[in-house]
């Protein structure tokens, strides 16, 4: 029944945070909040993380994410911007399938994977995302969330869906890390 209400919600996520943050001028929803370091993918100089909370075998969001996460890449493959997937499910997805799964995907990807899905939960909750276990099984219910994190570990951007304007977000990007886009 969640992941039904959550998959109806995700299209209109994004406009409605929109609607909440209008006053900034971003794409994203504006925050100021500050985060945990994320062991082995910190932020670089000057640059920014894009974060994302998923798992290896799910098959509902995370693969939307990670293609939103390919196309991003491909524009900022050159500049101080890294893109992070941090596994909410690392008693399956081995810190070797992650580093596979993120260099075929690009150069600046990155995987975390906490130590159990009690520290991946807590880690996710930090950021202001969710991660629960469904009904004891293997899925796991989440949020299909991108954070934009900055080099003082400060959360300053959230996309609250996969369905993104691309664009608009590379505008985002390109403001946070003060790059004229052409």
């Amino acid at each position: 029944m969640t992941a039904f209400l959550l998959g109806a919600a995700l299209p209109y996520g994004q406009s409605l945070l929109n609607g909440l943050g209008a006053g900034s001028g971003f794409y994203g929803y504006k925050t100021d909040v500050p985060v945990p370091a994320l062991p082995g993918a910190e932020v670089p100089d000057a640059g920014i993380n894009v974060v994302f909370f998923g798992y290896r075998s799910c098959g509902t969001v995370c693969p939307l994410q990670l293609f939103n996460l390919k196309s991003l890449h491909g524009h900022w493959s050159e500049h101080p911007v890294q893109f992070v997937f941090v596994t909410l499910d690392p008693e399956n997805d081995s810190q070797p399938e992650l580093n596979r799964m993120m260099a075929a995907l690009g150069e600046n990807f990155r995987a975390v994977r906490p130590e159990d899905f009690r520290q991946a939960q807590a880690l996710a909750d930090a950021y202001g995302d969710f991660a629960a276990r469904q009904g004891g099984g293997k899925e796991i219910n989440h949020g299909a969330r991108l954070y934009v994190v900055t080099a003082d570990n400060r959360r300053q951007l959230l996309y609250a869906t996969p369905e993104l304007d691309i664009q608009r977000v590379n505008d985002d990007i390109a403001r946070l890390v003060g790059i004229e886009q052409s």
